[in-house]
Formats: C-alpha cells, structure tokens, sequence
C-alpha cells in the first residue's frame, strides 16, 4: 500500500487565511489612518477659525450698541428728567439706524427703584408696566459700569431678547439705568452674513447656556438650551468637539469664547462631510485590494483543493451518522479528518443502540407528562421554560410554542410573583431545594386563577443548579369555594345582627309618640320593603356586594317616566354588604322623599345623582351629590323629620361617613361622603 503525505487541517488553513487577508489589512490600515486623520485635522482648523470670526462679528455689534446706549446715557434731557424729550431723542437716534433695522431696537429707561419712566416700544404717555428690582440692573448700580444682559423674555415685547444695561450717573450717582434692548435676530443676521457652506451651522449660546442666534432655523431654537453633552464639554476659551447638535445631526465642530461678553459661538460640520473623503479612499482600497484578494484566492486556491474532497468526505459521513446509517471510513491522506472519521464510526454503532433505548423512555416520559392532571414544566436558571405539558399549556390558555422560552411568571400577579421570586432566587442559590407556594395569576381571555406551586431543583453532581421541576395544580375552584363559605358564614352571621338591629331601629322610630298607628305601620312596611329590595340585589351576587348604579335604578327606576327627569352620573362604583344595604336605605329615604314633598312629586320636577372616587390622604372617599331640580317651591325651610334623622344615624354610625342636607326652593340637595379604605385596595 502506498503511504500518502499526510497534512493537518491547520496548516492547510493557516496558509490559505496568511494569503488572503494579510497584505489586505496592512494596505487598509495604513491607507485609511493616514486619510482620516488628514482631512479631520483640515475641518477642525477650519471650524475653529470660523467660530472665531463669527464671535469677534459679534462683538464688534455688542461694542456698537453699548457705545449708542452709552451716548443716550449722557443726554441732557435724560439727566434734567424731562422723560417726554428723552424718548424723541431716542426715536430719532433709533430712526437713524434705519439701514440697520430700527424695529429691532428698543431703548428703555428705568430708575433705581425698577420703575420705567421711558420706553421706544411704547407711545409717549401709554401705562408703562410695573416696576420691578431687578437683580442686573441693581449689578449695573453697584457696579456703575455696562452689563451685557444674557437672553430674556421682554416684560413689553412679550419675546425673548438681549439687552445691553448702561448706568446714567449724574454727580458720580447713578440715577437711572439705560436698556438697548436688541432682537436675538440681529444676532443670526450677522451669522448669515458670514457666508457658511450650506452643511456648516453656526450657533451663539449666552452665559446661561441657551441659544442667542442660529444661522439655520433660528425661529425655531431660539432660548432652547444647548445640548448638555456640549455643555459639559466646552469648558475652555476654544475647543473641538464632537456630538449631537439641536436637531439630532451627529457633527464635529470648534466653539469659541467671547472675551467682551463671555457668550460662546459654537461652528458645527455634519459628520457625514467629514467622513466623505474616509469613504472615497474606502472605493480607492475596494479597486485596488481587489488586485490583491484576487492573487491571495490564487494562492489558496491550491491548498483548498487538496482540503475540500476530504472535508466534504467527512461531511457526508456526519450525515450517515444523522440518519442512523453505518458509517465507512475511507482513507483522505489527511491526519485529522482520517481519525475524526474513525471516531465517527465508532459512535455510529453506540449512538444506534442508545437512541433506541432513549426513545423507548422518552416515549414513555411523555406520555406520563401530558396525561398529566396537573401542570408540570422545566425552567432554567433565569427562570425561562425549557418544556411544558398540556395541563400547563391549557392553564392560561397559551399553546405550547408561546410558552417556551418565556419567563413562569409571564402571567402571575405581582404580589404573587413577588415571592415566588424571591423563593427561586434562594433555589437557584442552593438555598432550597424544593419550595411550595400559592400564586395568583391571569388566563389570556383575562379571567384570574390561583394555582398552588411545587418547585423542585435539579442539580448536577457537584450540586450546581441545572434546571428546576415545577409542578402547577389549577386550586382556583377549591379557593373560591373556600372563600364564598368563609364569607356566607361570616356574612350571615353580621347579617342576621344587623338586619335584627336595623328592623328593630326602624320599628322604634315609626312607632314613635304622636304618631297614628297606622301611619307608623305604613313607614314600618315601606322601609322593609327597601331593605328588602337591597338584600334581593346582594342574593344576586352570593352577597359579594352590589353596584352603586344599580341601587340607585332600583328605587329611581319608577319615576323614570320622561326623559332627563331621573340623571344618573358617575363611575361604575361596586360597594361591599354592608355598605350596599345603608346607602340602600339612604336612597330609598330621599326618593320617598323627592315623591311626597320635592321633585318627584310634580311633572317638571327632575332628580340628578352624581358621584365620584376622591382620594383624601391615602384614602378612598365615595362622594354622592342627590339634587332636585323645578320641585315646588319651598316657602320656608322645613323641620327635621324621621326620615332626615334615619338618613343621618345611617351614614354617620353604621359607615362613619358624612352626611350635608341642604332644602333649596326648589328641592332638596343632599351630599354624603363614605370612606371605602385605602386607594391601593378600591384600585384593586
């Protein structure tokens, strides 16, 4: 037999990646840095020399307006006190400007206590607005020199501006304090006159770090503040920076520091321009490598020959493995893929007999779990399913692909997730190895269950935690049979005493001294009736409580007979037992009431109810309003009667609520306030 040479894939690849990448990535690394550092360097000059000569242009304006306010400072109307010559002097003064834009100026004049006595903006003799000390002008008093006052809202011109403060002094005092006030406009004019490319934009930013001037969509940034990344850069005098401008635009620019005014002018290229010439010399790298790669593909092509055949050879024996067929190995004159081969024949014939005998059990493994009557699933460390059952997939109601890969508390209640968090936490610490818990959770048609949770760790041999088992039982039904017993017996109980107290109060009051025997019979049985109604609304719902609403169409509902006589306005509000049957009997007291003697009681008369959920200091309050409206007129305010004193021992005894009744001429108007508990128990 004759002995092939044989080769390691290795080297085989080794020489074949040397001849294609290497003298690729020398040429780009080289080309490319010498490129960008190039072209960036010319940017940053030249957005530093711009930034320069837009700040040294603004200034020169800053210095024009203060040397105008300086001269006005000194005129002999203005210190002699006649205002009314003053501000013609200064309209004429403003007046010759005229090339420079007159109506972008104003002159204001204030004295040391803040009152204007002058202003351009304003006809002489108009209100001038309230004086007010203002902090620069008491710096320009202290001071006795210029301030260059930072963008402001105007008191008269309603807008943002600058102004330029200069102290009138007279026998070395300061008298007055003289304003230009200038729009931020002029400021942008002198941006535009600059000439910048149509990309390039030039910003003003003042002392207090908001926008003066914006050579592109001034309007619309004036006052905004500058980008805090540029903030907490641009601390020098000059510098360069890079980032993100006002409208999202990633630049590189240079901002400069005005020594007369200490404003900033900030020069900005978009970052797309300065990559151009990165992005020419990367076509430049494209056409030339391409010369490159194609030798490389030449040299390796060689070696690839000789490695292809036998790596397709040991695929294709991967395959046979795959599918379960013997595996033959050929000898490829490769030393790697010869013992790989080998290997694989060898595999072949344990991986056949394992895979039947893994099969068998998987089969039965899978039969136990999804004829399952409890939900069984396997999470890993991070709490994510790996494999869920039918009962599990049926217990929210997702299918079995939805389920994998979320987290076994995609459906829980927060307060129940919670702790079964903080149980999985200490399981997959090596805390506990199993833990049982009740959680509350939420089906995908929106309906709630509780399931009680079994969760068992699995740990490899080392005790480190490989996944957990955790076993799910549907306990929704047996709580709330639970729950609706619990309730039935305590409710009967409170039920029978209070219903025996109520009936007896009621008994008393009706048959009370001076009162005909049978009208007291009459109350006696009306009330019952009302209580009953009441109780016949809680049996509805296994006495869980009853709707506010439909208490109030119980009783209003028969007086209903014309449309808007009987308003009923609020929330849907469900009240627990007991405080369904005391505003139950409250209603069915002011109904009776409106019928015989208010509203009700004549065709025009109209009834509103309006109520609400007011939180006052952590606390739910349900306010009622009761109104009657076009009753008959009341000649004189009424007395107190049984139904008034019942309406109030109700709701100030039996709910601790509070109850206002007001008789109006044309009806009666009733508040009454019930605590319901706390705001985080009503939301739930």
């Amino acid at each position: 037999m004759i002995s092939l040479r044989r080769y390691t894939i290795r080297q085989c690849l080794m020489a074949f990646g040397a001849a294609l990448v290497l003298p690729g990535l020398v040429f780009a690394a080289i080309l490319l840095w010498r490129y960008a550092s190039a072209e960036r360097g010319r940017y940053e000059e030249e957005a530093l020399g711009t930034a320069q000569r837009i700040m040294a242009a603004a200034d020169r304006e800053l210095v024009g307006i203060q040397a105008v306010a300086q001269a006005l400072a000194t005129s002999s109307s203005l210190l002699e006190g006649n205002f009314e010559a003053f501000q013609r002097q200064a309209e004429m003064t403003l007046q010759s400007w005229a090339q420079r834009k007159p109506n972008d100026y104003a002159i204001v004049v204030r004295d040391i206590t803040g009152q204007q006595v002058a202003n351009t903006r304003l006809p002489w003799g108009s209100p001038l607005p309230k004086g007010a000390n203002l902090p620069i002008d008491q710096q320009v008093i202290a001071t006795k020199r210029p301030v260059i006052q930072d963008l402001f809202t105007g008191a008269t011109a309603g807008r943002p501006i600058i102004s330029i403060r200069v102290p009138v002094l007279k026998d070395g005092s300061v008298t007055h304090v003289l304003s230009m006030a200038v729009e931020p406009r002029r400021i942008a004019e002198i941006l535009l006159a600059q000439n910048l490319p149509a990309s390039w934009v030039a910003t003003v930013i003042d002392r207090a770090d908001r926008v003066v001037a914006r050579s592109r969509q001034h309007e619309a940034f004036v006052s905004k503040p500058a980008p805090d990344e540029f903030l907490r850069a641009a601390r020098g005098a000059d510098g360069i920076w890079e980032g993100h401008n006002l409208e999202g635009t990633e630049v590189l620019g240079a901002f400069a520091r005005s020594g007369v005014s200490g404003w900033m002018t900030f020069v900005g290229v978009p970052a797309e321009i300065v990559q151009a010439p990165l992005h020419r010399s990367l076509w430049t790298l494209l056409g030339l490598g391409a010369a490159l790669i194609l030798l490389s593909l030449l040299l390796a092509r060689a070696f690839a020959r000789r490695i292809a055949a036998p790596v397709q050879g040991l695929v294709n024996l991967a395959h046979d493995l795959a599918r379960g067929e013997p595996v033959a190995v050929p000898s490829t004159g490769l030393a790697e893929i010869d013992r790989g081969g080998g290997a694989l024949a060898s595999a072949s014939q344990d991986l056949r007999e394992r895979e039947a005998a893994l099969r068998a059990s998987e089969a039965r493994l899978w039969a136990t779990q999804n004829n399952a009557a409890v939900g069984i699933a396997e999470v890993d460390r991070d709490g994510r399913f790996v494999s869920v059952n039918e009962a599990r997939c049926k217990l929210t109601g997702h299918s079995r692909e939805e389920l994998i890969g979320l987290h076994f508390g995609h459906a829980t209640d927060s307060e129940s997730l919670e702790k079964d968090l903080d149980l999985f936490r200490r399981q997959v610490a090596g805390e506990l190895d199993t833990y049982t818990t009740d959680s509350k959770f939420q089906r995908r048609d929106g309906s709630r269950g509780w399931a009680r949770v079994t969760s068992t760790a699995v740990r490899d041999a080392a005790g480190a935690f490989l996944y957990a088992v955790r076993v799910i039982e549907d306990i929704t039904e047996r709580r709330q049979a639970d729950k609706r017993q619990k309730l039935l017996i305590d409710e009967l109980n409170h039920r029978v005493k209070n219903t025996l107290a109520t009936v007896q109060s009621l008994a008393w009051q009706a048959a009370r001294p001076g009162v005909p025997p049978q009208v007291a019979q009459e109350r006696f049985q009306e009330r019952l009736l009302a209580l009953s109604r009441t109780h016949n609304l809680l049996n509805e719902t296994h006495w869980e409580g009853a709707a506010l609403k439909t208490i109030l169409e119980t009783e209003l509902g028969p007086y209903a007979t014309a449309a808007g006589r009987v308003r009923l306005d609020g929330p849907e509000v469900h009240l627990d037992a007991r405080p369904a049957v005391v505003l139950g009997m409250a209603v069915h007291e002011l109904t009776t009431n409106a019928v015989k003697h208010g509203a009700l009681a004549v065709a025009s008369g109209r009834v509103q109810v309006g109520w609400k959920i007011d939180n006052r200091g952590g606390e739910a309050v349900l306010a009622i309003d009761w109104c009657e409206l076009d009753g008959p007129t009341l000649a004189a305010q009424p007395s107190l009667g049984f139904g008034s004193r019942l309406l109030r021992q109700t709701i100030t005894r039996e709910l601790a609520g509070q109850l206002d009744i007001r008789f109006e001429r044309e009806g009666v108007c009733c508040t009454i306030a019930v605590p319901l508990g706390s705001t985080g128990q009503q939301a739930a």
